[in-house]
């Protein structure tokens, strides 16, 4: 009798202990992290890009970062325009409610700090993001637009796509 209850009670702190451990499990994974909200892209910028398109062997990359939680944009721009004596004038994210990857929006957003030199690399975050601007973004209606003394109304533009 006394063997019975020994192994009675193994039994009983196996299964008490097997069923912590499982819902320790099952805790854990629901106070886990959700996948990242933040979007990422990265962005070619080119003259082709351009509208009207613009004639420039001028290159140029972004890596965007939108963080919905705090609607604003992260971002690492690098660029060379066409020609080594072109300046760098002005930089822009553009947007609109209409905007698209074939028409022209207004500047929505002005970065700063740039080197005026023909090329460059530029990071930086932007102001927080207004709601109508949140939705305009994420649904592909902005760009980035650089802008060059070869090309003042834009040398090098980049659609974003998030």
């Amino acid at each position: 009798m006394k063997k019975t209850l020994f192994y009675g009670s193994i039994k009983t702190t196996f299964l008490i202990l097997f069923a912590v451990i499982l819902l320790a499990g099952c805790k854990k994974d629901e106070m886990e992290e959700p996948a990242s909200l933040i979007k990422k892209a990265t962005i070619t910028l080119s003259g082709a890009n351009e509208v009207p398109a613009v004639s420039t062997p001028g290159t140029g990359t972004a890596e965007i970062a939108y963080d919905p939680t705090m609607k604003m944009i992260t971002y690492k721009i690098t660029w060379q325009f066409g020609s080594l004596a072109a300046t760098t004038t002005n930089m822009h994210f553009h947007g609109s409610d209409t905007g698209s990857d074939m028409i022209n929006s207004p500047p929505v957003i002005p970065l700063t700090g740039f080197a005026t030199s023909s090329g460059g690399t530029l990071s930086g975050m932007t102001v927080a993001l207004t709601s109508a601007q949140e939705a305009q973004l994420l649904a592909g209606k902005w760009y980035l637009n650089l802008h060059s003394s070869t090309f003042p109304g834009g040398e090098l533009r980049g659609n974003i796509k998030l």
